[in-house]
């Protein structure tokens, strides 16, 4: 009977453990859709409704990168500020950064008022 109930605690636990894990994943894959669509409809500087939900990224994501983007996108007035390129610079540098984290970081790190066509390609192909 122990080893029943034992059996059916662990379950249950480790159900619970793979629900957070495949939801923070979940989180953060919409993140970066949610900042690639912004980009993509991006000129000059994010509307307030988008500074609103960068904002919202920006306190709620546990992910460095997602932070970081975010409040880089949230100070946009047509290029990012000297010290969001800083910070967006390291992401490029870091080797564990994922393809499309890099691939946005830069975006946002090269922009002049707006995403080039070939930009809002590589936007597109996140969403």
């Amino acid at each position: 009977m122990k080893k029943k109930i034992l059996g059916s605690s662990l379950l249950v636990l480790l159900l619970s453990i793979t629900q957070v894990l495949v939801s923070q994943a979940f989180a953060e894959e919409n993140n970066i859709k949610t900042m690639a669509h912004i980009m993509i409809n991006l000129n000059h500087y994010p509307s307030d409704s988008e500074k609103e939900t960068l904002r919202q990224i920006s306190l709620k994501s546990t992910n460095s990168y997602e932070k970081t983007m975010a409040t880089a996108m949230m100070n946009l007035e047509h290029a990012a500020t000297a010290e969001d390129k800083k910070n967006l610079s390291k992401i490029l540098q870091d080797d564990a950064a994922p393809e499309d984290v890099k691939t946005l970081a830069k975006i946002i790190h090269d922009l002049n008022h707006k995403p080039s066509a070939d930009d809002k390609k590589k936007l597109e192909s996140m969403m």
